[in-house]
């Protein structure tokens, strides 16, 4: 994938361009103070107007000389400096880029879908100090309450209009560091994960039936290996009757872009405190929240904290087919990590008490890898057995296989089993 044209052919001119965009902003203030009405659309004629003449002035020997593309460039950006996210603009619209990032204004990298490593890409801003002011003018404008990013507020979360999700830390970092991840607009579904080979076709029925059976699912895995895909699959094989609220950290389902197919969403998203101190909203508080808000399912996009105990509520509440994502290197490794979180939040609640509420709550736990190709498999599938006891009992119905997606080992509990084939899976889907 080629880079946008206007990166590099901006690259050795953004002195230019900031020169530029200081006396059209300049100028354009002199003229709304003198009482000059505008409009939104008028301020944009006039800044592109103001920016050609003075890029053509006969006077001007920075510019005098510069290739009509070149010209052309640096008008769009200035207008993105002046009404938009500046150099980030040229890359805001491109669907192959997941992630961006900036470790210092002029090391920035790309991540492109299925590509093996980032791809190096022109700086973004002239300095630090001017990429600084960009994201502080991002954090006065975009976000929905005025944030700063400065020395006495060194981090910074923000989802800017365009859906991007933007994180900033400076001074415990050598230069400004942004990550940004780009929104998910593509519809993504266990076809698809079939085509891709994270899925064989018989873990794909069984899958499949396990949604539409209102099992409640848990999908595990270590960093990058695809957890939130496999949801964004499993999600769209729910009903579109469904009520469906999902709960994050990192906005990353957008599940509410598929109106077609699932009209009846609510996204919900956690909010950290203003300047003040005030009006945080915790993923704990968030998932408390939900079960007063009659969800047909609860989609929690990783679970990470005390909000575990009460992802456990709602999955034993009669909110069944609710699913989360959680951080495990193992499926059965998911048992220890939901204890620890719920012991978090629930001050003196034995082990014993929450390995039953888990064994009671979840129904099967779906364990995704990447493996050393970059290949992103399903590489366990996990149920939970229901049990009187306080011993969490675990079955194996797809087993891990070296470097490939699980196999079929162990037909599910009767329980399951039963729920599945009302579902449509049939015998015949289990064994292949």
């Amino acid at each position: 994938m080629t880079l946008p044209s206007d990166a590099r052919l901006l690259e050795p001119h953004l002195g230019l361009v900031a020169k530029l965009s200081a006396d059209v902003a300049s100028e354009v203030s002199a003229r709304r103070n003198n009482g000059v009405p505008f409009s939104t659309d008028d301020e944009a004629r006039l800044v592109e107007d103001l920016t050609w003449r003075r890029l053509t002035s006969s006077g001007s020997a920075d510019n005098g000389s510069l290739p009509l593309e070149v010209e052309q460039a640096v008008v769009r950006r200035v207008k993105a400096e002046l009404y938009g996210l500046g150099g980030f603009d040229l890359y805001l619209d491109d669907p192959t880029i997941e992630n961006m990032y900036v470790n210092g204004a002029d090391r920035v990298f790309v991540q492109r879908a299925g590509a093996p490593e980032p791809e190096r890409v022109p700086a973004i801003a002239r300095n630090d100090e001017e990429l600084i002011e960009l994201v502080n003018r991002w954090a006065t404008t975009a976000g929905r309450m005025e944030r700063r990013f400065d020395i006495g507020n060194p981090r910074l979360d923000l989802r800017l209009p365009t859906g991007h999700r933007l994180h900033a830390i400076m001074e415990v970092t050598r230069r400004p560091t942004l990550t940004i991840r780009f929104p998910f607009h593509r519809a993504v579904s266990l076809q698809g994960q079939l085509e891709f080979g994270t899925v064989s076709p018989q873990l794909a029925r069984f899958l499949q039936a396990a949604v539409r059976a209102r099992a409640n699912i848990i999908v595990a895995g270590g960093t990058g290996a695809g957890k939130t895909t496999m949801l964004r699959s499993l999600l769209m094989e729910v009903p579109g009757h469904e009520r469906i609220i999902t709960i994050e950290d990192t906005p990353e389902l957008n599940l509410a872009a598929f109106e077609e197919t699932h009209p009846n969403v609510v996204e919900m998203e956690t909010r950290q405190a203003n300047n003040e101190g005030r009006g945080e909203l915790s993923m704990l508080e968030l998932t408390r929240e939900c079960l007063r808000m009659s969800p047909d399912r609860v989609i929690i996009g990783e679970v990470r904290g005390a909000e575990a105990l009460y992802m456990l509520k709602a999955m034993s509440q009669g909110n069944d087919g609710s699913m989360c994502t959680l951080h495990a290197d193992s499926a059965r490794g998911v048992a220890s990590r939901v204890r620890a979180y719920c012991a978090e939040g629930a001050h003196g609640l034995p082990t014993t008490v929450i390995d039953s509420f888990f064994s009671n709550a979840v129904d099967l736990i779906v364990h995704i890898k990447q493996l050393p190709d970059r290949r992103r498999v399903v590489s366990a599938v996990v149920e939970v057995e229901k049990s009187e006891g306080e011993t969490i009992r675990f079955n194996d119905v797809f087993a891990e296989r070296p470097e490939q997606v699980a196999e079929f080992e162990t037909m599910p509990s009767q329980r399951l089993m039963a729920r599945l084939e009302l579902a449509g899976l049939g015998w015949g889907g289990a064994r292949g």
